[in-house]
């Protein structure tokens, strides 16, 4: 049964602002550098990784070198795990984009999935980017991977693999202190991780909280 571990980087300055970060950057907090330790705790419990694929961002860069304190994986940066390209957005908080891009901020509610911020890419344009990585990692030798990455770029993943519709892709949420891990053997199964605690079944939902129920699906 292949396993795919899906992190996203530990809490960032930009986080805690509520700043759109992109393709750039800022440092882990404090918080993220713990949940980062929690992370590496817990998958060192679990099963050996055999590599660890890193979008190549500091904030990525540094939450996996944390993490492989604890599971001494060979690690391979990957830009096909970059975070979306938000464009013109990037850098700024969401006050300042609601003033600044009015149109183009509430435009992203009618289709979430394929809305492009301007000079930037959709989530649709992410699941193309990425879609030979996952196909060479789902079709190579290692039974047990890692993927750091980002809040959305881990969204797309997840939609990938389990064959989510866009629908239910933009609902998926990945907060800092939380990972995934699918599982895929005849069925496809995915549960998470919270602050140190799990596995529990199905996927996190955004803005509310709730667990989309577990999805056994045949892979």
């Amino acid at each position: 049964m292949k396993q795919i571990f899906i992190i996203r980087h530990g809490q960032t300055e930009w986080n805690l602002a509520r700043r759109m970060q992109g393709r750039l950057d800022s440092p882990l907090t404090h918080a993220g550098m713990e949940q980062a330790h929690s992370h590496g705790e817990v998958l060192k419990g679990l099963t050996p990784i055999e590599t660890m694929y890193v979008s190549p961002s500091g904030r990525t860069q540094e939450t996996a070198h944390i993490i492989n304190s604890y599971v001494r994986a060979p690690v391979e940066f990957e830009e096909a795990l970059l975070e979306r390209d938000v464009g013109l957005w990037s850098g700024l908080t969401v006050d300042e984009l609601e003033d600044a891009f009015p149109q183009a901020w509430r435009s992203r509610l009618d289709d979430p999935f394929n809305h492009r911020p301007p000079e930037g890419e959709s989530l649709a344009d992410m699941g193309e980017r990425c879609a030979d990585f996952l196909d060479a990692v789902l079709s190579g030798p290692a039974m047990n991977v890692a993927l750091v990455t980002h809040q959305v770029m881990s969204r797309v993943i997840l939609g990938r693999l389990l064959e989510l519709s866009p629908e239910e892709t933009v609902q998926v949420s990945h907060p800092n202190e939380a990972f995934y891990q699918v599982s895929l053997s005849e069925l496809k199964s995915v549960s998470y991780f919270l602050d140190g605690q799990g596995p529990f079944d199905g996927l996190l939902h955004r803005g509310d909280g709730e667990t989309i129920p577990p999805l056994n699906r045949p892979r």
